[in-house]
């Protein structure tokens, strides 16, 4: 639905519609001292702060979300992994989605209005078995719990609607939800009702687009907000999620010196778009910045390790907004190979201290502000001083490592950065292991790290025989090495 038909910016018009909301209140929600329902005290026993994640870190189990980025950049064919990895039984599949565990399964439908049925088959028929590497038979299983609308290819009969707006401008001038989502909510709740097991039930929705469905522009703020209010009652009513691939206009700018914290602006639309949905997405190529003296490329130890990859097939991955704890606040890297298949990679760890997210690298603190000097050691001093028993620190690493890859198994590479970050974040309020046992400074390099740095830990487990270290980066070997003191 185009502009033409958004709502009239009379203010007479507004003050009549205010008024009239005025004349008559609702007695449905009405405060009553002995029945009021309203309370805080209702259900006390059952309230939690938190939300369940159906992928933890990057999909909740109920509400919605926008992943978006430019055209071609591999949006759909993304989230249709996302869909199938869902979908899939867990002996069919990773564990884990973007390093994110996949909390059960279930099935999900898929709306598009840009894909013809013979080309989004072959997008998810090429994701099950190049990606996650189904055979035939599993992967006609897993397609058997992806139900697909591809309203392009829908009969008369199928779908008699002018368009496939989800949103449409109501004759009393008022956004509201279209015949089409009407449709779309009935589908998922008669399913539901017909299938017991939770496992057989529809858990959430991907539409592909926001442009081609959405039945308004971005820009329009009052449709926009009915919108995703709409979402959020339907996706409360029906346990479910709603996934919905947006776009950033052609000439979106991602700037050199804050690639990530500028990405929320870059999507189309309001504001409402990115603070509304429990989680908005950016997903884009890396980029290249030109200088003086040639480009500068964002994320060069990826491109060192891979250097026969196109720009064009490497993709970033990182939560540009999201109201909800827990969320992966790391950028996530994939490869594009033929056929539509992915490839996760990781970036080894930047010794040097700063993120591997960074795209430049920030000055450290001594060459913003000197170091104040300190007196010289002396003798005696070093002798008094006790020898720290580094051990219990390179076991608690070892768990650490086990926490961060819950999947972990033999030739799984392990980096240092995350199993770091892991470390601080369960040993926060723990000085001992978290800044004293396990530090993250190298000291003296790559070959000779400071005792009870993390290098020097992983270097320890790589003399128990528990990891291997190849081209700087490190594998797990496939051993069990117990600690020996609980940390």
């Amino acid at each position: 639905m185009t502009k033409s038909n958004a709502t009239p910016s009379d203010p007479m018009h507004s003050d009549r519609r205010l008024a009239s909301a005025h004349a008559a209140p609702t007695r449905r929600w009405d405060s009553q001292p002995e029945t009021d329902k309203w309370l805080a005290s209702h259900h006390f026993e059952d309230a939690t702060p938190t939300i369940p994640f159906r992928i933890d870190g990057w999909l909740a189990a109920q509400g919605a979300a926008v992943w978006f980025g430019a055209g071609s950049t591999g949006k759909t064919q993304l989230l249709l992994w996302m869909a199938a990895m869902i979908a899939s039984r867990p002996e069919h599949r990773a564990p884990t989605w973007l390093g994110g565990k996949i909390n059960n399964t279930g099935h999900v439908l898929i709306l598009t209005a840009e894909d013809a049925r013979p080309q989004i088959v072959g997008r998810l028929r090429d994701i099950v078995q190049n990606t996650m590497h189904q055979s035939a038979a599993v992967a006609h299983e897993t397609c058997s719990r992806l139900h697909v609308m591809p309203f392009l290819s829908m009969t008369e009969d199928e779908f008699g609607h002018p368009n496939a707006s989800l949103l449409r401008f109501g004759d009393d001038r008022v956004w509201r939800p279209s015949e089409v989502m009407a449709e779309v909510r009935r589908y998922i709740t008669e399913w539901n009702a017909r299938h017991d097991d939770p496992e057989d039930r529809i858990v959430g929705v991907v539409m592909d687009s926001a442009t081609s469905m959405a039945g308004f522009d971005g820009m329009e703020g009052e449709a926009t907000t009915n919108f995703f209010f709409y979402l959020g009652r339907l996706c409360e009513a029906l346990g479910v999620f709603f996934t919905i691939i947006g776009h950033v206009p052609k000439a979106a700018f991602v700037p050199r010196k804050d690639p990530w914290g500028s990405a929320a602006s870059r999507l189309r639309g309001v504001a409402m778009w990115t603070t509304a949905p429990r989680m908005a997405v950016e997903v884009r190529l890396l980029q290249e910045w030109r200088e003086k003296g040639g480009p500068y490329k964002e994320a060069p130890k990826l491109r060192e390790l891979f250097p026969d990859i196109e720009r064009k097939d490497f993709l970033v991955i990182y939560a540009a907004k999201a109201n909800l704890l827990g969320v992966c606040r790391e950028p996530r890297y994939l490869i594009r190979d033929e056929r539509g298949a992915f490839r996760e990679v990781e970036l080894p760890f930047a010794s040097d201290g700063a993120s591997v997210g960074d795209s430049e690298p920030k000055p450290s603190k001594s060459r913003l502000k000197p170091k104040a000097s300190k007196p010289a050691s002396t003798l005696s001093d070093q002798l008094d001083r006790p020898k720290r028993d580094y051990k219990s620190g390179t076991d608690l690493v070892m768990k650490m490592i086990g926490v961060t890859y819950p999947d972990l198994a033999k030739d799984k590479m392990v980096a240092i950065d995350r199993v770091m970050k892991t470390l601080k974040q369960m040993h926060a309020k723990q000085a001992e292991p978290a800044r004293k046992l396990v530090t993250s400074a190298s000291g003296g390099g790559e070959t000779k790290p400071r005792p009870g740095s993390i290098s020097w830990h992983f270097k320890q487990l790589e003399e128990r025989g528990v990891l291997i270290k190849r081209d700087s980066r490190h594998f797990y070997v496939g051993r069990t090495d117990a600690p020996t003191d609980q940390a």
